[in-house]
């Protein structure tokens, strides 16, 4: 079955690296189309997979449905990306880094990288590392600005697919490449949206404008209930709502002055398939996707780690180097620093100088074209 094309030629096998939700999701979704699918896990999240390597099969149901047999599941890397066209990245942020170096001596020539997602400038961050490791093989970045996939785990063996996301921004680095990239897999993901460059779809990412807003207006219930309180449902209020909109603006205004016409989050949310209404309170307190989602169990959790410490801490970054104030992002980063004892600022892990966007903004183009 022809799935897409890549460098010329056809998406017959794919690597999916990471087995949480996302990972189960996009694996069960390329095998259902006909793609030969290896799913890797790191051999201490050996967890994750436990149930497959006897039969790999992932059983799907929602709107992705069936019975996927995959090619292997594996803890060795080498073995998952060999002679894979495409690499499908479905990893949290913060593992990015430790991902791009094992990686990069495995890359081969006409490959494609698809960070899904990018968690606010992963592209950006593979590429520093591939150079620093000194890769050589000529591959194809991209990243999307969210997950292609709303998904859940059922079972040892299950995951729901509960959405395909219907608007997926997504860019390739180089942005020359984003036409081709995004010929080749539209197929294969048939919500991904082009943009101009990856710095476009990394401020596309609605996380780091959402979770961190309602994980730390809601600290005290998060932590006496946990999973028992409804993360969106309980815990967006009209005036959690106005510090969402308040870090939004600011996303905006980077947005606006690197020339970017972004959607604001609720239109994103709605045009995702996530919501129904473009208001900042009804879009996230009513909607019948995020209703049931529970709230983290703890402060040491990647809706602080990845969007605070990956995503506020870049804003807070580009607004320096651009000229735009952003007093909310920076408070946040504040506060979650103080919560979980973490300089999020101080490690500074996607800076814009940490990306590669050195120099005055209006040459940062050349580094992404």
């Amino acid at each position: 079955m022809t799935t897409g094309d890549t460098a010329g030629r056809a998406i017959r096998c794919a690597a999916v690296i990471g087995a949480g939700n996302g990972g189960k999701a996009a694996a069960a979704d390329l095998a259902l189309q006909g793609v030969q699918v290896r799913l890797f896990e790191w051999p201490e999240y050996l967890s994750n997979v436990e149930a497959l390597p006897g039969e790999p099969v992932i059983e799907a149901e929602g709107v992705v449905r069936g019975r996927a047999a995959l090619e292997s599941v594996t803890t060795n890397l080498a073995e998952a990306v060999e002679g894979a066209e495409l690499v499908v990245v479905c990893l949290q942020g913060p593992a990015h880094a430790r991902l791009a170096t094992e990686l990069a001596p495995l890359l081969r020539d006409g490959m494609t990288v698809l960070l899904n997602p990018g968690s606010t400038g992963g592209a950006l961050e593979f590429r520093r590392i591939f150079r620093e490791v000194g890769a050589r093989a000529p591959v194809t970045l991209c990243e999307t600005g969210t997950l292609v996939h709303c998904a859940r785990a059922t079972g040892e063996r299950g995951v729901h697919i509960g959405l395909r996301v219907r608007h997926v921004a997504f860019a390739a680095l180089p942005a020359a490449a984003t036409a081709e990239a995004a010929a080749a897999l539209t197929p294969l993901f048939p919500g991904l949206k082009p943009r101009a460059d990856v710095l476009e779809v990394a401020l596309c990412n609605g996380n780091p404008v959402i979770h961190p807003a309602i994980f730390l207006a809601n600290l005290a219930v998060i932590e006496r209930r946990g999973e028992g309180h409804r993360f969106y449902a309980e815990g967006v209020t009209p005036a959690v709502a106005r510090v969402i909109e308040a870090v939004d603006r600011e996303r905006m205004a980077l947005g606006a002055a690197l020339g970017y016409e972004l959607l604001n989050e609720p239109q994103m949310c709605v045009a995702q398939g996530y919501s129904q209404s473009t208001d900042y309170y009804d879009c996230y307190a009513r909607s019948e996707v995020f209703s049931a989602l529970s709230s983290p169990p703890g402060v040491q959790h990647r809706y602080l780690h990845e969007d605070v410490g990956l995503g506020l801490v870049t804003y807070v970054g580009l607004g320096e180097a651009l000229g735009v104030a952003t007093p909310v992002a920076r408070g946040l980063v504040a506060l979650a620093s103080t919560v979980t004892g973490y300089d999020y600022l101080g490690q500074a892990r996607r800076s814009p100088e940490r990306l590669g966007l050195t120099g005055p903004p209006q040459g940062w183009r050349a580094l992404l074209d």
